[in-house]
């Protein structure tokens, strides 16, 4: 089908497309690959430029190629970053109003009913509030306190749910894609879903840098939020260094106000000029950082993928992982995943005072490197959207 032919209309859900997340970028990498072959519109809450998000995520998209259509918040909800179930909840309701204008509505943030059938990715289990204590719990605390199991968040729960309009019926009527085998096995189990699975995209085209030229360095990318344990990471290399090691430590991640970065600036200021937060990174310089260094490592457990995670490895990083979710699908090596802040000291040290193990696990993390691309995921995207919607008619 050429482009002034393309008749098909096919809606991409996103609640809000920044720079620095994973679900993002599969948003935009659904785009990209339908885009030449259908009509597509981006259904979001909020949009930065899309010259901003092309230059993060290493897209091409223009105003050519998409139509966006934004929700209508009133200015109180725009304005105000708590209620986020409230503002899901209608965002939910909007898209399921104008699911008729599409022949496909693919929500590119976990599940949605959308009153018919169209496809779902999950990206994670924070629509679940039981899976999203279990798996990404909060510290307790007055702060947090509302975000734990009580009856007021409840009560707010499941006044969201009645404003969303969904049900669980509704969206088990979709085609499920999970990110991982991991995903796939919770949806199963949990919700008695059946799902297939794609990995997310992975940007490749990372300067080569040889072993002996990398610096004796670790890297963090994601987010910089108490679930993603930094403070933890900072510990572990701490005593990797008190080992004997000379190694130092890059925080990629954007800086803003909240309390957790405070807390880790106090932290990097206490700890010395070995640590570095360098703020957001993006494609050129972040592809450069990451080449020029033999180290990287996260600490949130059962991530459901992680795609900074796959970004090391594919620039050649040999990275460690929790023991735990589809992050250590990516790894694949009980020698680069742990299970506490001991196990990961010992088994960092382990390889870092043995070229042979390096060697070894270089070759191992190349190979697996290959199941992650940009590339293979448009691909595996062009498929199921044209086989879904030939089944279909």
């Amino acid at each position: 089908m050429n482009k002034n032919n393309k008749a098909k209309r096919i809606g991409i859900i996103h609640p809000k497309l920044i720079e620095g997340g994973g679900s993002e970028a599969r948003a935009l990498y659904i785009a990209e690959a339908l885009k030449n072959n259908y009509n597509i519109t981006i259904i979001t809450t909020y949009l930065t430029s899309l010259s901003s998000l092309n230059e993060y995520y290493g897209t091409s998209l223009t105003p050519k190629d998409i139509k966006i259509i934004g929700h209508p918040f009133s200015p109180f909800l725009k304005r105000i970053k708590y209620f986020n179930a409230i503002r899901g909840a209608l965002f939910s309701r909007f898209c399921k109003n104008i699911a008729g204008s599409f022949d496909l509505l693919i929500s590119a943030y976990n599940v949605m009913d959308f009153g018919k059938e169209g496809i779902q990715f999950i990206a994670d289990f924070s629509f679940s509030d039981k899976l999203r204590r279990k798996f990404t719990p909060r510290k307790q605390g007055l702060k947090n306190s509302f975000y734990n199991e009580n009856v007021l968040r409840k009560i707010y729960l499941s006044f969201g749910h009645f404003l969303s309009g969904i049900s669980q019926e509704g969206y088990k009527k979709n085609l499920t894609i999970a990110n991982s085998k991991w995903s796939a096995e919770v949806l199963r189990k949990k919700f008695g879903i059946e799902s297939e699975v794609i990995y997310p995209p992975v940007v490749s085209g990372f300067p080569v840098v040889p072993w002996d030229k990398k610096k004796n360095g670790f890297i963090y990318i994601g987010r910089l939020v108490p679930e993603k344990k930094i403070d933890f990471i900072i510990e572990v290399l701490d005593k990797v260094r008190k080992c004997g090691f000379d190694i130092h430590f890059h925080i990629i991640g954007p800086l803003d106000n909240s309390t957790y970065v405070k807390y880790l600036k106090r932290i990097v200021k206490m700890k010395g000029d070995w640590i570095k937060l360098e703020g957001a990174k993006f494609k050129k310089d972040k592809q450069k950082l990451l080449a020029e260094h033999r180290y990287g490592i996260t600490a949130h457990p059962n991530e459901a993928f992680g795609i900074s995670i796959a970004e090391m490895v594919k620039a050649g990083c040999i990275v460690w992982v929790p023991d735990g979710g589809g992050q250590a699908e990516i790894v694949d090596s009980k020698k680069l995943t742990f299970k506490n802040n001991d196990d990961a000291i010992q088994k960092i040290a382990k390889v870092l005072k043995s070229n042979k193990l390096q060697e070894e696990l270089k070759k191992h993390l190349k190979k697996q490197s290959l199941n992650f691309s940009a590339e293979i995921f448009k691909k595996e995207v062009k498929k199921l959207v044209k086989n879904y919607l030939e089944n279909r008619t």
